[in-house]
């Protein structure tokens, strides 16, 4: 397929340009995990419905439908990219991108999050320039299996979802409040008050994180979880002890489902978020922000 820097309607794109390496096991794992929610939906026994157009339905999203011309053509193209080893399971993965993708856009609207035609527009013209011009553009959307007349819709999906990205982190511009902390977790409570009786006699607290830990991907460098914001831990309970406490002060134990913590505040400062860790937040808020349009959808899917 011929490659263009073009914008796409795939949350796996929107955030796959995350950082390298992995997040430690108390930071948001926004490079290991999909974007998707796992929701189980038993699809709808008998034949597809048909639309008041004599068009099959292959599902519905909140009353909204999703057509099999429509969804056909969708998973020709992703054909053209995989070579997937079941051809079932390709299905039902293109469906839920669709599905995903309605939810997004519905999501968006109640919010009044739009992009205007002239957004659109000028971004399609974009496109159409990387092509090369018009002769470009249409072998294009020829090889890549869209046409000129549904393509735009594509890039309004696209840019909605970007805008809903750029809404839940707006307040990430600039210098906001972080704290950085380093941690110890434990199995048990009791592990985690003997814990804080060795750092009441003294005793040091990377060495101790260091030989305790049951965090693998923190231990070796003491504990330390670097420096974060207020919702970027995958264990919020760690993350709201931290915001309270101050320089220097320890707490816990903090259950959480990893254990028992002990934390302790090293430094706390209004600075700016790092690019690759606005990947992380921006991935979490997304994922937050999606799950309850899952949880409150009412999605039928039809078997043929």
């Amino acid at each position: 397929m011929t490659s263009f820097k073009m914008i796409t309607a795939s949350l796996v794109l929107l955030f796959a340009a995350g950082c390298g390496g992995a997040p430690t096991a108390t930071q948001s794992p926004a490079s290991t995990t999909n974007s998707s929610p796992t929701v189980a939906v038993q699809p709808t026994s008998g034949a597809m419905p048909t639309n008041a157009a004599g068009v099959k339905v292959v599902a519905k999203v909140n009353g909204e439908e999703i057509t099999e011309p429509d969804f056909e053509r969708a998973l020709a193209r992703k054909q053209q990219e995989v070579d997937a080893a079941s051809p079932d399971a390709l299905r039902t993965d293109v469906l839920n991108q669709i599905i995903e993708e309605r939810l997004i856009i519905q999501g968006a609207t109640a919010q009044n999050i739009t992009v205007t035609d002239a957004d659109v527009q000028t971004e399609l013209q974009a496109q159409i320039q990387e092509a090369g011009g018009e002769a470009g553009w249409t072998e294009w959307l020829k090889t890549n299996l869209y046409t000129a007349e549904e393509f735009p819709q594509v890039l309004r999906t696209s840019l909605i979802s970007n805008k809903v990205r750029d809404t839940l982190t707006a307040d990430l511009e600039g210098n906001i409040k972080q704290v950085h902390a380093r941690h110890i977790l434990l199995r048990t409570e009791s592990d985690a008050k003997d814990i804080l009786t060795k750092l009441a006699n003294g005793e040091d607290f990377a060495a101790l994180a260091a030989q305790y830990s049951q965090d693998e991907t923190t231990r070796e460098r003491g504990g330390d979880l670097g420096w974060f914001t207020s919702d970027e831990l995958l264990t919020p309970q760690l993350s709201t002890t931290a915001f309270k406490l101050q320089t220097g002060q320890i707490a816990g134990p903090i259950a959480t489902e990893l254990g028992y913590h002990v934390i302790q505040v090293l430094e706390i400062a209004d600075r700016p978020v790092e690019p690759e860790r606005r990947v992380y937040i921006s991935q979490t808020r997304f994922e937050n922000w999606l799950q309850p349009l899952y949880a409150k959808a009412v999605i039928e899917r039809y078997t043929g």
